[in-house]
């Protein structure tokens, strides 16, 4: 992979990853999601990253409790039921997130 990739797209593609909901969220990583917000500081202020760091563990803990995201495994389904059941408002930030990692592949993809 590191051929194809320079070491910021490999950095980006391994935090996006941690938003992954596969297996009950087996790859959640709050640091490595800090650090996409800190990539991306035009979208999440110094403010934003700190509410991030007591965002992202309630909304883990939030989202393996609630039956609705029972076996969702990906992430364009997550950002879906997130505003089906409305948690997109009670965790934006997290959602914002989530909203990069949907963009980011297709924007930055080299074109060949």
């Amino acid at each position: 992979m590191n051929h194809r990739f320079n070491e910021v797209s490999t950095e980006l593609l391994d935090c996006i990853s941690c938003l992954n909901p596969a297996n009950n969220f087996s790859k959640f990583n709050a640091d490595k999601l800090i650090r996409l917000a800190e990539i991306y500081a035009e979208d999440f202020t110094k403010a934003d990253r700190l509410l991030l760091t007591f965002d992202l563990p309630r909304f883990l803990m939030n989202i393996r409790r609630s039956e609705e995201f029972n076996g969702c495994q990906d992430v364009s389904t997550l950002a879906r039921l997130m505003v089906q059941t409305n948690k997109h408002t009670s965790f934006q930030l997290v959602y914002r997130l989530i909203e990069l990692a949907l963009i980011l592949p297709m924007a930055t993809a080299p074109v060949e």
